[in-house]
Parts: C-alpha cells; structure tokens; sequence
C-alpha cells in the first residue's frame, strides 16, 4: 500500500514539473528587430496603481496543494482531494503573491498627432520632452527619452 502512494505522488509530481517545463518553454524567443520608429513630446504625466500577481506562486501553490490533498483519503476521493487541493493551493498562491506597485502613466503626442499612453514602473519622465518609440517584430515598444 506505501508503495501505490508513492507512486501516486511521483505521478503528481512528474505532471507538475512537466507543465512548468512546458511553461517554460514558451519564454525562449526569437530575435526582436525594429519594425519602425516614431517620435514625440511627453504631455501630461499621470500616477496610478497597479496588482500585480506572480505565476510562479500560483504553480507552486497548486503543487503544494496537490500533494498536500494527496495525503487524504482513498480511491476515488484521493483524487478528488488531490484536484481540490491543487485548486485552493493555486489559488491561495495567487492571492498571497498580489501586490500593489506605483506606476507612471504619460500620454504622448506622436509627430503625426496620434496620442500614444506609455506607462512605466521605474523613472519619471519630465513632460515636455522628446520621446523615440520603437516599435519591436515582438508587439512591444521601446521607449527612449531624448
């Protein structure tokens, strides 16, 4: 019997781990060119708050929680209580990694009149400067004060 609950933690284990693998996978990338640039003027500069939350603690809680709902019961309800706890693990991950971070919005007019929101974690930017935006082959942009 020890030996079938071994084995039914390494299965949850190994499904896991793989999901994080193929998790994982997904970040490696190709090489991000420059589609097109474009320049502008810093117009107004607005704080705001934003949550963030952390996918790595909801995986990690799910894992704990799965292997901690594991340990209850037997048969079928072993697995029911191995999916429930693998809900609230993920879940309870979830909310113990949000967190509240300042950011800084700008609102950018482009030479050619069109208004363009930057919004940053890091450094203030003074309104009234210049701005180039490149545009990345990824979907992002890449802003540079001037």
């Amino acid at each position: 019997m020890r030996t079938r609950e071994v084995m039914n933690i390494s299965k949850v284990v190994m499904v896991l781990f793989s999901l994080i693998c193929l998790v994982m996978t997904g970040c490696a990338s190709e090489p991000i060119t420059v589609v097109n640039k474009r320049y502008g003027t810093i117009k107004q500069e607005k704080t705001v708050s934003v949550s963030t939350k952390s996918g790595l603690a909801t995986v990690g809680g799910a894992a704990v929680g799965g292997l901690l709902g594991n340990q209850v019961g037997g048969g079928s309800g072993k697995i029911l209580a191995t999916a429930g706890g693998s809900i609230a693990g993920g879940v309870a991950g979830r909310t113990l990694s949000e967190k509240q971070e300042v950011h800084f919005e700008y609102l950018v007019i482009m030479q050619d009149g069109e208004r363009f929101i930057l919004e940053t974690k890091t450094s203030r930017k003074k309104v009234g400067s210049r701005v180039l935006i490149e545009h990345l082959s990824n979907g992002r942009e890449r802003i540079f004060v001037l």
